[in-house]
């Protein structure tokens, strides 16, 4: 449970305020507590910061944005909000295949804590958590939530999570690959070099860290400390059968799916303005830069990040007039961003699983 509610487990964490993950194993997540971290407070300060210099730099005339954000077709926009919040559930059941082939002692309709409902409400409390603090502690959070909830081991639920997150970097990077060559060809534009940067240097350590687990496993087992040992052994083998080759077309499936729901947010968030200048793959290429671009650990969801990288692409590459793109940008984030806070917040407050 929360950290208010489970007394003596509080100090422990608080014990180990530079290791995030095992102090969300022992003292959950607490919102109070979460928003007065100096990390949490500096993060904000960077986002305030980088939200002001964007303003000034870019001579957004807010009038003009706000103009055009009244504008926008409710309908499409709607859609667009839809189809951002089924990539939740599909999320969930790629996360529950993963726990599977991990062996994480989960029954499909017995356990209403392993049940879908509960997965996707696992999956979105993650989120919330990760759009209020940085460095991705919504992730650790998640993994706390399945073994408060189930008894499980906290390391091999956090494995699982592990192979999410590399499902996710390679499917994403290739995509932005793939839609990068179709709108720009083979002359990148070097101001994309901090988003293709970006991209490849997480994909890479996600794969090292696997590839190292696989070939180098009992070598860093031997230099891991006594009494990690057990952890360890329990992340590194869930993180490694979560791909076992049965169901690794299905995690692909998923995975590929849940990144279309995200381009098709981008997708109607564009058409709910009228904005007729934007190829497909135009818009798939910042669709997925905006999401690349919230995994970087630094302000909490990507705040000020995203929305300043999102304008000047649409800007610089796509001759989008400033006041407009940050109308898309700004839309777009009130989808991916700040109805998550509030959503979230609701269900933080209403969750009897937190």
């Amino acid at each position: 449970m929360l950290n208010e509610r489970t007394g003596g487990e509080s100090s422990r964490d608080e014990d180990v305020p530079h290791a995030p993950a095992p102090g969300v194993e022992q003292g959950g997540f607490s919102l109070v507590r979460a928003l007065r971290n100096p990390r949490t407070l500096t993060s904000f300060a960077l986002a305030i910061a980088l939200i002001v210099f964007a303003v000034r730099g870019l001579d957004i005339d807010i009038v003009a944005t706000w103009a055009y954000m009244r504008q926008a077709n409710p309908a499409l926009y709607a859609l667009g909000f839809a189809a951002f919040y089924l990539t939740f559930p599909m999320r969930a059941l790629r996360w529950r295949l993963l726990l599977r082939n991990a062996q994480v002692p989960i029954e499909q309709g017995r356990t209403s804590w392993a049940s879908l409902p509960a997965l996707t409400e696992y999956v979105g409390l993650s989120w919330f958590a990760n759009c209020i603090v940085p460095a991705k502690l919504g992730d650790a959070y998640r993994g706390y939530l399945l073994k408060r909830n189930g008894g499980v081991s906290f390391s091999a639920t956090f494995g699982t999570i592990f192979a999410e997150r590399l499902l996710d970097m390679l499917c994403l990077f290739t995509f932005l690959v793939l839609s990068a060559w179709l709108v720009f060809g083979t002359r990148l534009p070097p101001e994309t070099n901090l988003i293709f940067g970006s991209g490849l240097v997480l994909a890479l350590l996600i794969v090292a860290g696997l590839a190292g687990m696989r070939f180098f496993g009992p070598i860093i087992r031997r230099i891991v400390p006594a009494r990690f040992h057990e952890v360890y052994t329990s992340f590194e083998q869930a993180a490694l059968s979560s791909f076992r080759p049965a169901i690794l077309p299905q995690l692909i499936g998923f995975t590929t799916v849940i990144w279309l729901l995200e381009c098709l947010r981008l997708f109607f968030v564009i058409q709910a303005l009228s904005v007729t200048s934007l190829s497909l793959p135009a818009i798939i290429f910042v669709a997925l830069a905006s999401s690349l671009l919230t995994a970087l650990p630094l302000t909490p969801g990507g705040l000020a990040v995203v929305e300043g990288t999102v304008t000047v692409v649409l800007t610089t590459f796509f001759a989008i007039n400033p006041n407009l793109a940050i109308a898309i940008t700004l839309l777009d984030r009130t989808i991916n961003f700040w109805s998550v806070i509030v959503i979230g917040l609701v269900l933080y407050i209403v969750s009897k699983r937190k």
